[in-house]
């Protein structure tokens, strides 16, 4: 015995999943994060904003610099996120940076690091041989 669908719950089921609203996304290798304010959350919710770092990409150089090259503050411990397949494939490096952000807080101007005086001359030395200041 053959069974039939009725056209009557097939109009019914499409209306329902035409006007439900709702609204998702999903990427892949990216999973959603919820922030929350300081003391404000629950355990589902972060309060720092982390900041990575890859490369830095020159417009006189084909080759890009990794971010370890130029002498920048380093992160005191080094944490390497998960990285997807085609990062790895194409030798991509993220890395943590010492740069950190609190949600909704205001900050006019932190210090994170001090740099010596023969690490800052031979950043700006590294800046004019790349970018050949005439």
């Amino acid at each position: 015995m053959k069974r039939r669908i009725h056209f009557g719950f097939v109009l019914v089921y499409t209306l329902v999943s035409y006007f439900c609203p709702c609204s998702a996304f999903y990427l892949p290798g990216l999973a959603p994060v919820s922030f929350c304010e300081d003391g404000k959350g629950g355990d589902d919710c972060q309060t720092v904003i982390q900041l990575f770092v890859n490369r830095l990409d020159s417009v006189e150089s084909v080759l890009p610099y990794e971010y370890d090259v130029f002498d920048f503050c380093k992160d005191a411990k080094e944490m390497r996120p998960s990285e997807n397949l085609g990062q790895v494939l194409f030798g991509e490096r993220i890395e943590s940076s010492p740069y950190k952000f609190n949600f909704k807080q205001d900050v006019k101007c932190k210090a994170v690091c001090t740099i010596g005086f023969f690490a800052c001359f031979w950043f700006v030395n590294k800046i004019y041989s790349v970018v050949k200041v005439d």
